[in-house]
């Protein structure tokens, strides 16, 4: 037997549970277990075929069975069958010691993953390079080793001003922390970094203690800044690390007083404090070994998680992984960060004041060290820019924004900033990043039902499935911004703010007093506008195709605004004209309508929105 984790696949829990019980009773649990299997897919046949073999403790045959069952998932196929197809195959060949030959098959399965064009599944790679890592050790094979630390960094997606990867050394500097760590020490060796986006979170490590005999323990360690502790009191510091303790539960078993103490973390000025809880996972005892620590502003908290048999092995090894940590000093950061970055949220979002939130921005910029910091200050700096008119330093602020956005949570502003980016681009003539960027804001966005899909480059457009309509995703200067629906749409204006909703595939009354009866019910009801007098003209809409040329009309109300609380391309901004009229570009084609609506101050913004329904293509 070999030591389950929590973190592997349920092949490996399969594989387990088979071998656990006697042939007899394992042939019984197949046999049962084949009640119509004739309605099975090819997938879960071949699989009890796997299955049978185990109990029966047919190892080579399980094996066969095995790669057949990947076959059946490669190199198209279920990307979740195919990953517990590869883990059992993995889980088989490792039980049988045959560890270059799972080296072989995760590479195969590295380079195939890679090759989807979606990506792979969330955890797939993880997944992958934690196995070929285990295995690199248990074989001793250096070059796969190297392959696979290589595979982790990619993975990790390491942000440049944080960190430091040093391959010929196998270790990874935190620079914020000024922590240095090891890739691999001994038989322990770094299965997983999950680096911190902002500096409220934790950089996070997970390490593998692999034994000769192909057992695992694992240690979890996680470091973060804590600026709350600036200053504090050795007493309020030890009653903080106290309070770390968990309290007994249904899951914990904490024995005060008789807790069996492990290798303390080696750095001085330290104030540490260890725990023991167990935990059950299935059929297994887990112990689970807990170090607290605090280093000037920083906290340190490890985990170490293993079966009761190997603590002793755990406790000769640790230190072995200790004494490769470096961490001569805790560096001090500045403090007052998170406040600072609330002050610029709020002059932007609440207050509206560009201005404002781009000084505060510059101000906090050069303490910003973390990707999330810095993406959004630059973003708010660009995009205050852009609308006081000034396009270079506004590309230059985006551009510096972009290059720490991969590394940061993308949030509304990361969002949005990505539109103000493109518009720079398509007035440059840079029409390929324009169209990257418009599709990168649009990738994501909820609501499409599948009815709409991303147009592939070089177009930058929406395309409806059912009727190929498409919808430009930039036109006239306004931006498509992300769908409310697979229905209605809007339609903005980056410098002025001036939007435009557009509405798909409506059901309008046929008669022109029922169709006006509605509209001054919903302009009252829904965007608490009086409407007066109304105007209506012929509209010639621009069309993909000539020969079904649809009937336009266009629709002006003359209007009084109320409270104004409606949606945005209705309601009049704050510290904006008020409304005076509601315009509809209305278009009829096969039996459905489209509505462009816009509600305009003055006559500058009626002639934009006028430019956005010519734009169009009905």
């Amino acid at each position: 037997m070999f030591l389950l984790r929590t973190t592997f696949p349920l092949a490996t829990l399969a594989l387990s549970a088979l071998l656990s019980q006697a042939p007899a009773q394992a042939a019984q649990t197949v046999s049962a277990s084949r009640a119509g299997q004739e309605e099975k897919s090819p997938f879960f046949r071949q699989r009890e075929a796997v299955s049978e073999a185990i109990g029966a403790q047919r190892w080579d045959d399980a094996i066969a069975q095995a790669r057949k069952l990947l076959q059946l998932t490669t190199p198209v196929g279920n990307p979740y069958e195919q990953m517990d197809a590869a883990e059992l195959l993995f889980a088989l060949l490792h039980h049988q010691g045959r560890y270059a030959e799972v080296i072989e098959v995760v590479d195969r399965m590295l380079a195939l993953a890679r090759t989807y064009e979606d990506g792979p599944i969330a955890g797939q790679m993880d997944a992958l390079v934690r196995r070929g890592l285990i295995e690199a050790v248990m074989v001793g094979d250096e070059a796969a080793l190297s392959r696979y630390l290589q595979a982790l960094r990619d993975e990790a997606r390491l942000y440049p001003g944080l960190w430091q990867w040093d391959a010929e050394h196998r270790r990874i500097n935190y620079l914020a922390a000024q922590m240095t760590l090891p890739l691999k020490a001994g038989r322990w060796v770094l299965v997983r970094v999950e680096p911190p986006k902002a500096r409220e979170d934790g950089a996070s490590f997970e390490y593998l203690y692999v034994k000769p005999d192909g057992r695992r323990v694992l240690a979890r360690l996680r470091i973060g800044h804590d600026e709350r502790l600036a200053g504090m009191g050795l007493q309020d510091r030890q009653k903080t690390l106290q309070e770390e303790r968990p309290s007994p539960d249904g899951t914990q078993d904490r024995q005060s007083g008789q807790v069996e103490q492990m290798a303390a973390l080696g750095f001085r000025d330290m104030l540490q404090i260890q725990y023991t809880t167990r935990e059950k996972y299935g059929s297994q005892d887990l112990r689970i070994q807990h170090w607290a620590a605090m280093r000037g502003s920083w906290r340190l908290r490890v985990r170490l998680e293993m079966l009761e048999e190997d603590r002793q092995a755990a406790a000769e090894q640790l230190p072995v992984l200790w004494q490769a940590m470096r961490w001569p000093q805790a560096p001090e950061l500045p403090v007052g960060m998170p406040q600072r970055l609330r002050e610029v949220a709020a002059a932007w979002r609440h207050d509206a004041d560009w201005p404002r939130a781009a000084r505060l921005a510059a101000a906090a910029l050069p303490d910003a060290i973390y990707p999330a910091e810095v993406a959004s200050l630059n973003a708010v700096i660009g995009i205050a820019a852009f609308k006081a008119g000034d396009m270079a330093p506004a590309r230059q602020a985006l551009d510096r924004a972009a290059q720490a956005r991969p590394y940061a949570s993308l949030d509304s502003l990361q969002e949005d900033s990505l539109q103000y980016a493109a518009e720079i681009a398509a007035r440059e003539g840079r029409d390929e990043d324009a169209a990257r960027l418009m599709r990168q804001y649009l990738r994501n966005a909820g609501g499409l039902e599948y009815r709409w899909v991303v147009q592939p480059m070089p177009q930058a457009a929406l395309r409806n499935q059912q009727t190929g309509r498409l919808l430009p995703m930039r036109a006239a200067g306004f931006h498509l911004q992300e769908p409310r629906d697979s229905t209605r749409f809007t339609y903005r204006d980056l410098a002025t703010e001036q939007t435009l909703g557009l509405t798909v595939d409506m059901k309008l009354p046929a008669s022109p007093q029922q169709r006006e009866k509605l509209l001054r019910t919903v302009l009252e009801r829904q965007f608490r506008l009086q409407a007066g007098a109304l105007r209506t003209m012929s509209y010639s809409p621009r069309t993909r195709d000539d020969a079904q040329r649809p009937v336009g009309e266009k629709w002006v109300f003359e209007v009084a605004s109320g409270t104004a609380a409606g949606t945005v391309d209705l309601a009049p901004s704050d510290g904006q004209p008020a409304i005076k009229r509601a315009i509809f570009w209305i278009v009829e084609q096969g039996g459905a309508h489209t509505l462009l609506r816009a509600s305009v101050a003055t006559q500058q913004q009626e002639a934009r929105a006028q430019q956005l329904a010519d734009a169009l293509t009905w």
